[in-house]
């Protein structure tokens, strides 16, 4: 088990670095001729625990058309490795809760050889979307001891090949802030009862 201080000492410095890169990329200057750029998730949380960093881009009206001149730019940039665009809008969004939205992956190698994974969404709704929620209501109850145990959650599960996928960063939120979860090992007991609760 990794001891909190340097848990903490990690997710500060990945804090750090996700501004670097942010800063690296011209993102702010790219993402503005799209809409407001708003950082979130995890690097807005302060609950860092690996290199990824999400940005929504707040959109007064939805339009391919700068989306597709910014995804453009970053195929052009040497340290992109990859780039995935996904159309979320119309008949593609099959959830009426989400706003309709676009989103770019992508796969970035710092100056300094960190491999670094970003999630973009363009929306114009924001009164729908949940990480906008999330940077909105989470601070307060994050507390010192919850912090940590989600760091410590995270970590461990960043290993793991169904993180991302089965597991999502929001369930760790949940068990902890919601349920009291404080280890891994807790952890994987709330998530057996929740999967068996759902078959």
């Amino acid at each position: 088990m990794i001891k909190p201080d340097k848990l903490l000492a990690r997710q500060l410095q990945l804090q750090a670095e996700a501004d670097e890169i942010a800063d690296e990329m011209h993102l702010k200057q790219l993402l503005l001729t799209a809409g407001t750029p708003v950082k979130v998730g995890s690097a807005a949380l302060g609950l860092m625990a690996w290199r990824d960093l999400d940005i929504t881009v707040v959109c007064s009206k939805l339009s391919i058309d700068p989306i597709s001149r910014i995804a453009l730019k970053l195929m052009s940039n040497p340290q992109v490795r990859d780039l995935k665009f996904i159309n979320d809008t119309g008949n593609w969004n099959i959830d009426p809760t989400y706003p309709d939205g676009y989103f770019l992956g992508i796969t970035y190698e710092s100056r300094i050889g960190n491999k670094w994974e970003l999630d973009i969404w363009f929306i114009d709704e924001p009164e729908k979307q949940p990480d906008l929620y999330h940077i909105r209501t989470m601070p307060d109850r994050l507390t010192s001891e919850a912090i940590i145990s989600i760091l410590s959650i995270k970590t461990v599960w960043a290993q793991q090949r169904e993180y991302g996928k089965e597991v999502k960063s929001f369930d760790i939120y949940t068990a902890v802030l919601d349920n009291n979860v404080r280890t891994p090992a807790e952890f994987n007991q709330w998530l057996r009862s929740r999967n068996n609760n759902t078959h």
